[in-house]
């Protein structure tokens, strides 16, 4: 699916909706990439890559943003987010990583935040960071470090 350029203005705009629904639940909307069938001793399964526009304005051409967030719950529970690394069902699980990019030449690399959110009645959200335990092997490490820096 594509939609057409801007010569003179803005790219057009693609929008992906599921069904909303007054008698139940609101439609889901799944994105999967394709499963490899094939025989061979190394066949991968499709990639899934989400990206944002790159910018190119001659003082401030910024980067899109990308963002995800789970519905809101009018009278229960909002929706989690979930981000997990695939299964290797004979080896081992896929990594997952989450980091900001390096700086350009001058300015600095972007922020990092982990935090709970606020109320304004009850508890806040508690933070925790846990390896997973080893049946026939060490269990992972903790690390935290400082990077280096000359002034």
């Amino acid at each position: 699916m594509t939609v057409g350029n801007g010569d003179t203005g803005t790219g057009g705009a693609m929008t992906l909706t599921a069904g909303e629904s007054t008698a139940g639940d609101g439609g889901a909307l799944m994105l999967t990439a394709g499963e490899s069938m094939a025989a061979a001793v190394s066949s991968t399964g499709g990639a899934v890559t989400v990206t944002a526009g790159a910018g190119a304005g001659t003082t401030t051409g910024k980067g899109g943003a990308v963002s995800i967030s789970a519905g809101v719950g009018a009278k229960g529970v909002g929706g989690a987010v979930t981000v997990s690394s695939g299964v290797g069902t004979a080896t081992s699980s896929g990594a997952v990583l989450i980091e900001t990019s390096n700086a350009g030449t001058t300015g600095v690399s972007g922020n990092m935040l982990l935090k709970t959110g606020d109320t304004p009645a009850g508890a806040t959200g508690s933070y925790t960071v846990t390896t997973g335990n080893a049946a026939g092997g060490l269990a992972g490490a903790i690390t935290m470090t400082v990077g280096s820096g000359d002034t």
